[in-house]
């Protein structure tokens, strides 16, 4: 059995405890070397011969990216890069650069590669998190399935490494939109790179999963808020897909100037408030304070103005530092939209019975044992990383910390913000 340790709080933003120092995984037998060491056999590649017909690679879309997401086992992925492209991704890590990319026997490219992150970033060479994008070059194969593009995180500030795979599940069960995740293994140029976690872009072939109409604006908030001060600056909103058409932003901010039902119902002409509810109720139960709405000016997300409900909906963006703290969620909450809602009681219960019903969701689909399964399937990865951020005690301590906060997470919720009203 693993053992039930306290709760710990992350180092980032807070003073941390150090796990203590364990030569073993708690419960695990003898060490166990990962399938990613040094004489792992790698991929047997051919050329795939161009299609005259099509701008397609033959058999680059004879699967959808689902097969990708198939967590029954991990998928391992090799980048070939020449000394040039790791050059450019020295000196301009941010800046897409040529490689191609090894999956199943068959390569796809040229592809666009580069860094991504922020308090995360890593330099290339130490592991870091990246993107992947299909349609980057005149000659590149365009999709890869239906995908345009694929996102993998180094999870530099996720002592778990499973927090984000653990965390989108949560978000997608409560029925928000949210990206699929899977842990996935890299190689560069026939060297283990390391594990990853696999994500969704948030772009358009995404939002068409979600919705009747991908056409719609969307924006990622970055530090920003549904005030004046905010809307109408790209700093704060990033344009990202359809026409940068701020109306809705500039509504919602319009009637979150008054307060009271009569704000909230104007309010509700721009903003779709039970999606608004889940996404907060998933935020909740996952422990996702990092994101919007949980400070005033957040960020960890996409908003959405959907053509066909012509209402505005949050997509979580950046799960990784869920899952660490448990204290009371309901009063950091202090986002704009969450604090009006807090004001009006028929508002803040319509979120905490949404919250009750996450969570009679993870226990129904009983993500503590999800957790362990997952924890489980990536040990030996998770020891034969290269360039793992952190010892592999803290990865031990963070996951049974996770697990247990899982188990607790009834009592914890019902302290906080008392029974289901």
């Amino acid at each position: 059995m693993r053992h039930a340790l306290p709760m710990l709080l992350p180092l980032l933003g807070m003073v941390a405890c150090s796990p203590p120092a364990v030569s073993d995984k708690p419960g695990s037998g003898s060490e166990v070397t990962g399938p990613g060491g040094s004489g792992g056999d790698g991929p047997t590649v051919w050329e795939a011969e161009a299609d005259n017909d099509t701008e397609n690679v033959s058999g680059f879309a004879d699967f959808t990216s689902d097969v990708l997401f198939d967590e029954s086992e991990l998928q391992k992925f090799y980048l070939e890069l020449s000394d040039d492209a790791l050059d450019d991704l020295r000196r301009e890590p941010y800046e897409y650069t040529e490689a191609t990319l090894v999956w199943e026997g068959r390569r796809y490219g040229p592809i666009g590669i580069r860094t991504k992150g922020e308090n995360s970033w890593r330099p290339f060479a130490q592991k870091s998190s990246f993107k992947l994008d299909f349609n980057r070059f005149e000659d590149s194969p365009g999709r890869f399935g239906e995908l345009k593009g694929l996102t993998f995180n180094a999870m530099n500030e996720d002592y778990s490494m499973m927090h984000e795979r653990v965390g989108y599940r949560l978000y997608r069960q409560a029925g928000v939109p949210g990206a699929r995740a899977h842990h996935a293994v890299i190689y560069v140029n026939d060297e283990l790179y390391g594990l990853f976690v696999m994500i969704d872009t948030i772009d358009d072939v995404f939002l068409g999963r979600w919705f009747d109409d991908n056409s719609g604006s969307m924006w990622e908030q970055h530090d920003g808020d549904l005030t004046d001060d905010y809307v109408q600056n790209d700093r704060y909103f990033q344009h990202e897909e359809g026409e940068d058409d701020r109306t809705s932003l500039q509504g919602v901010a319009d009637a979150l100037e008054g307060s009271g039902q009569e704000a909230l119902d104007e309010a509700g002409e721009y903003l779709d408030w039970d999606a608004f509810h889940r996404y907060w109720a998933a935020s909740s139960v996952a422990m996702n304070f990092d994101a919007y709405p949980f400070r005033f000016a957040g960020d960890d997300c996409h908003i959405y103005f959907d053509p066909t409900s012509e209402r505005l909906i949050y997509i979580p963006h950046g799960v990784d530092e869920s899952f660490y703290s448990d204290d009371d969620f309901e009063g950091r909450a202090n986002g704009h939209i969450s604090a009006k809602c807090r004001e009006v009681d028929a508002c803040r219960n319509a979120w905490a019975n949404v919250v009750y019903d996450t969570l009679e969701m993870i226990e129904e689909e009983d993500f503590t044992a999800y957790a362990e399964m997952v924890a489980e399937q990536i040990e030996p990865w998770v020891r034969d990383d290269p360039e793992r951020n952190y010892p592999l005690d803290y990865v031990w301590y963070y996951q049974d910390d996770m697990i247990e906060k899982l188990r607790n997470r009834r009592a914890n919720i019902e302290n906080w913000i008392g029974p289901r009203p």
